[in-house]
């Protein structure tokens, strides 16, 4: 009786056990399988976040926030000449390809490369004319052509090669901008590493662009995405003026070492603005398939995130000034009053209309609302930089970029009759709202 009760008992166990193991491998499995989605946000967190860690190596060597301004400097001036039409043609590109056939996709992904080519070409054309070099023409026109990589990957379902590739890239950078400066303390050595990272990645794009796409030069499909996404690139580079704004206001009223203690702090947490900028692009397909879905994952997806922003966004602005300390330097602890005040914007990037209407096309309404958006931070960024210093231009951007959203909220339920709730759980929001702005309020005290 007693051996019965013994081969039950050790079956039932191994059962369970077997059960449990199986449970096990298949979380591990869930962890190292992330969805399309994440794949691209952890690429995109991957290459941010490396430019955060250079610049805080850069400030732990000790470099002069004079020199770190020029190496800053230089990156915002490359993205000034290039950040709206990259992003409208991205925008653009995944708005429409889920409606072409598995050929016209492969035309589709070369088309926007041979646009990015010549816009490129342009743009270092530009920037020689006002003054630049020629280590710029040739960092926008191989660095630009690269932003192909990561969509070909994630549209292509290629989630490991993606994230394999965003890792790889940013040590690589790392290194080749790192290791030259501590050696020979010179700034310069680092744009000149940005540079070789950037052919590097150009040579990576051209082997892909001959396995997943149809190389084949086709002017029309060219003209059409060009005339496609121009209304969104004049709206990207309307609405994504903040950051350039801001720059310029900085540039004008204070110096080069406070450009740089302005640049760290203005940028935010890394997660937020990868993840909410990813998530808002790539809902854009889904939207555009299907109306109601589109919106229900717009929903649900928003609510995730805010469980993970706003717990983030209340602890940092309650120790930025510290960690910007501990991290970087005490000369960047003006930094951690920027990061905090940057932090408020997590309330409207939380809140997506400008994804629903650039699936339903409105790229104009976008345009306007982005226009109006400029106005206000010019203005606002401008009045608030004399009346609280740095701080005061982050505060400008918060006011704009609150403007923004509401007023694509209005007109998105005026011209198609989709309310905020739609989109939007309200509840949570609201809470969440409330605390991180009491949480800020008291970050200025303690």
């Amino acid at each position: 009786m007693r051996y019965r009760l013994y081969i039950a008992y050790s079956w039932i166990f191994n059962d369970f056990a077997a059960q449990l193991s199986q449970h096990l491998i298949d979380k591990l499995k869930a962890l190292l399988r992330p969805s399309t989605l994440s794949s691209l946000q952890l690429f995109q967190l991957t290459r941010y976040s490396g430019f955060v860690l250079i610049g805080i190596t850069f400030a732990k060597l000790g470099i002069p926030k004079e020199k770190i301004g020029q190496f800053e400097s230089f990156l915002w001036l490359m993205g000034l000449f290039s950040f709206f039409w990259i992003a409208g043609l991205m925008n653009s590109m995944l708005a429409t390809y889920p409606g072409h056939t598995p050929e016209g996709k492969r035309k589709l992904l070369f088309a926007t490369f041979s646009l990015i080519v010549m816009l490129s070409v342009v743009a270092g054309a530009v920037q020689l004319a006002t003054g630049g070099s020629i280590f710029g023409l040739a960092y926008l026109l191989f660095n630009n052509a690269a932003y192909v990589i990561e969509y070909i990957l994630f549209l292509s379902d290629r989630r490991r090669q993606l994230i394999v590739y965003g890792i790889s890239m940013a040590l690589i950078q790392f290194a080749l901008c790192v290791v030259p400066v501590y050696i020979y303390g010179d700034i310069q050595l680092s744009i000149y590493g940005l540079i070789a990272v950037s052919i590097i990645k150009f040579l990576y794009v051209v082997f892909l662009l001959r396995r997943h796409t149809i190389t084949r030069y086709e002017r029309a499909r060219v003209q059409e995405l060009f005339v496609a996404s121009l209304p969104l690139m004049l709206s990207f580079f309307v609405n994504g003026s903040a950051e350039y704004i801001d720059g310029s206001v900085v540039k004008h009223y204070f110096s080069m070492a406070d450009f740089s203690v302005f640049r760290y702090g203005s940028r935010e947490f890394p997660l937020f603005t990868i993840l909410g900028a990813t998530l808002s692009m790539s809902m854009i397909p889904r939207v555009s398939a299907d109306l109601d879905a589109g919106l229900d994952a717009i929903r649900r997806e928003s609510l995730r995130y805010m469980h993970i922003f706003f717990p983030i966004a209340i602890v940092s602005m309650l120790c930025g000034r510290w960690l910007f300390s501990l991290f970087f330097s005490p000369q960047f602890a003006m930094s951690g009053h920027i990061f905090a005040a940057m932090m408020l914007l997590t309330i409207p990037r939380l809140v997506f209309p400008q994804t629903v209407l650039t699936a339903l096309r409105e790229n104009r309404i976008i345009l306007y609302c982005a226009i109006a958006e400029m106005l206000v931070n010019i203005v606002a960024s401008i009045l608030l930089a004399q009346c609280f210093g740095l701080v005061g231009v982050a505060y400008g951007t918060v006011v704009a970029f609150i403007v923004e959203r509401i007023l694509m909220g209005t007109i998105l339920y005026i011209r198609h009759g989709i309310i905020l709730t739609r989109y939007l759980q309200i509840t949570p929001f609201v809470t969440y709202s409330i605390i991180t702005c009491i949480s800020y309020a008291l970050s200025l005290i303690f």
